[in-house]
């Protein structure tokens, strides 16, 4: 009798832990969906820089995804303007997560002060400072129109030419490490359980903040930013740089120390550059501007509110 109730017990432990992992699985792509449709990827469009196929269709991050004949993510409202104007950045500009007509490119391209321009997010995941010189290099060769840059500068753009492999640790990298990495790979459970956890965690941006304090990489960097400056000028576009927050810069305005590094880096070096950490305004609660669990990537709302520090509304 002993024996059969402890079958029992595990049949039902086990069968708890079955429901559990499946309601895990249906949570986490509702709130925290990370897949990315590979097949929108163009290898070696900007030389060592891959960018996105034109005219594509696909799903980022659980929302429909769309692009331009450039390439760029497709606008909601695209039109043929007096002036063609580029934005320019990583993921957080690319607008993962949310949908084509959400991103700032687009709500700046529907806003009356660009309403004769033509403005292309030319953005794309992973991108960094020397992903973005590839690109400029190439889209000015192809096209002597452009007429403004604005790159949207996310403080992890100073991993520049770095494979992740390459970067300083992110974390503990022995057996704790393993295991972690172990159980997130292959139990929804766990990632939502941590997930759920590091909500609201500065983690990242930590880590980020580190690499800000080795000259070396703030100099790679900022040469990456001079080349593009300097290639705007050639072809007489006007260039600017806008540097974009984090969620706990925002609750923690003091902390901000890789701003201050660029911004006096940009001061030496000709850069026009907008710091939109001093310019947001003051909010109680800044988890609605972010997606779920990140304190990096925008909601449709942050994107609205990074437009509203942009031009001081």
């Amino acid at each position: 009798m002993k024996g059969r109730n402890i079958l029992v017990a595990a049949g039902v432990t086990l069968g708890i832990l079955v429901v559990l992992e499946v309601v895990s699985r249906i949570v986490l792509s509702n709130i925290y969906n990370r897949k990315f449709d590979s097949s929108l990827i163009a290898p070696g469009k900007y030389g060592a820089t891959d960018g996105l196929k034109a005219n594509a269709t696909g799903t980022v991050w659980g929302k429909p995804f769309h692009t331009d004949d450039m390439g760029g993510r497709k606008h909601q409202k695209s039109k043929t303007g007096k002036k063609k104007v580029l934005i320019i950045g990583d993921s957080v500009t690319e607008g993962v997560g949310i949908d084509d007509s959400s991103t700032i490119a687009n709500l700046t391209n529907d806003s009356d002060e660009w309403a004769d321009a033509d403005v292309r997010n030319i953005s794309m995941i992973g991108w960094s400072s020397h992903d973005y010189s590839n690109v400029i290099d190439h889209l000015f060769a192809a096209d002597t129109s452009i007429s403004e840059v604005y790159l949207f500068y996310c403080l992890n753009d100073i991993y520049g030419k770095s494979a992740v492999k390459d970067l300083p640790p992110i974390g503990n990298k022995g057996m704790i490490s393993e295991i972690n990495g172990w159980l997130q790979d292959r139990y929804a459970t766990y990632r939502l359980i941590k997930l759920i956890c590091y909500n609201h965690s500065d983690h990242y941006y930590q880590y980020d903040k580190a690499l800000y304090e080795d000259p070396a990489r703030v100099d790679a960097t900022i040469a990456d930013i001079v080349h593009i400056r300097q290639v705007c000028e050639a072809h007489k576009a006007h260039f600017m740089i806008m540097l974009v927050p984090y969620r706990s810069q925002l609750e923690h305005r003091g902390d901000n120390l890789p701003q201050r590094v660029l911004i006096d880096k940009f001061l030496k070096n000709d850069i026009q550059g907008m710091d939109l950490l001093r310019r947001w305004p003051q909010e109680d609660d800044y988890s609605a501007l972010f997606l779920y669990g990140d304190e990096i990537h925008y909601s449709a709302l942050g994107h609205i509110e990074m437009m509203r520090a942009i031009y001081g509304r």
